[in-house]
């Protein structure tokens, strides 16, 4: 370990901290720059039956369903983010300061009860912003970040014994790596075939986990489904299933979606049911839509508002349209549907590709 340098770890932490700002950065006014690079990624990612996965959400981001458990996440995300970052910066600001100034091994306060509270913040905080922004490559890379702390840990460890000496011995003696709750025992480091087995091991039983969460969640979103014309609605707020196929019906009764369906028997629609105009700007964000083109909508603050898109089957070569939340699937925007209610006649705009940017991974719940 004494040999080992940083600089290749560096990569794959810059590729998470970057994964996890898109929540961000697609906001702003770098959105632009930022999707020229990350979307041709996951664009390449979806070409392969084997990794289209990855750049999908399996928990839900906009929609509410009928389960609990999935409507404290953004909070509990939002927490645990932010007890990553303060309590990392006040780590270092402890580390810095012994390191530096007192020009000594640092071993009180956090570092008293663990031997590197930063990287455990920053594990915290990481899965804070998984929580916040669930897509299944962001999972990989949190995962490849927890080995890499881990080996980080090992080497900073390894530095320390021939720079302290003594003092080391007894300190790796007497704090615990990460767990704050074991008690001193005799420090030995884990042989690596182990580490990597148990590393592994969190691995597949991670992702296995959140294949089954994506599951669980889709089965309790607000959801109707109709074979003809092949529809699936879905509604991002508490609405019965009644509501769901009576805002399904009007839209349907729309001249241009009937001319689609006229065209296309076989065409399937997703629809996307917003009752506000501040969900249906997330929505189009997370749809891919540019800021000048959210900016040129003239939408209204009342009623339902219903995108509706084309699903199509991310492999050219399939023979069959997959249902709308499969992991082969992938939406084109079409229309967006204001229904504004008290007898007013709906309001259809045309959604066209320049309106996206390219080859956008849609977020569709």
């Amino acid at each position: 370990m004494t040999t080992t340098r940083r600089w290749p770890w560096i990569a794959p932490i810059l590729l998470y901290a970057a994964s996890t700002l898109e929540m961000i950065i697609m906001v702003t006014p770098f959105a632009a720059y930022f999707y020229s690079v990350y979307t041709p990624l996951f664009h390449g990612l979806e070409q392969s039956a084997a990794t289209a996965w990855l750049p999908q959400f399996f928990l839900p981001h906009l929609a509410h369903t009928r389960l609990a458990l999935f409507r404290g996440i953004n909070w509990l995300g939002a927490i645990l983010a932010l007890v990553g970052i303060v309590g990392f910066f006040a780590c270092a600001v402890q580390l810095y300061y012994g390191k530096f100034i007192k020009k000594q091994l640092v071993s009180g306060g956090l570092y008293g009860r663990i031997r590197h509270p930063q990287y455990l913040l920053l594990m915290i905080g990481g899965a804070g912003f998984l929580l916040l922004w669930p897509r299944f490559f962001i999972l990989v890379t949190y995962l490849m970040m927890l080995g890499l702390y881990y080996m980080l840990a090992r080497h900073e460890e390894e530095t320390l014994k021939e720079r302290y000496g003594s003092t080391t011995h007894d300190y790796l003696a007497r704090v615990p790596m990460f767990n704050p709750f074991s008690g001193p025992r005799q420090h030995t480091p884990a042989p690596r075939a182990r580490v990597l087995t148990v590393w592994l091991a969190i691995v597949a039983a991670s992702l296995l986990t959140a294949f089954g969460l994506r599951a669980l969640a889709v089965s309790q979103l607000y959801v109707v489904q109709r074979q003809s014309p092949d529809v699936t609605a879905l509604a991002f707020r508490t609405m019965s299933d009644a509501e769901v196929s009576a805002t399904t019906e009007s839209v349907l009764a729309t001249a241009p979606i009937r001319s689609l369906l006229e065209n296309d028997r076989d065409v399937a629609l997703f629809m996307q049911i917003n009752n506000s105009g501040s969900q249906l700007r997330h929505l189009l964000i997370d749809l891919g839509m540019t800021p000048q083109a959210r900016d040129a909508l003239d939408i209204p603050q009342d009623g339902d508002f219903i995108v509706v898109s084309q699903v199509m089957a991310r492999n050219p070569a399939a023979t069959q349209v997959p249902g709308a939340f499969a992991l082969g699937a992938r939406i084109e925007p079409l229309f967006l549907v204001n229904l504004p209610g008290n007898q007013q006649p709906p309001a259809i705009s045309k959604l066209t590709t320049d309106q996206f940017y390219t080859d956008f991974s849609r977020i569709l719940f």
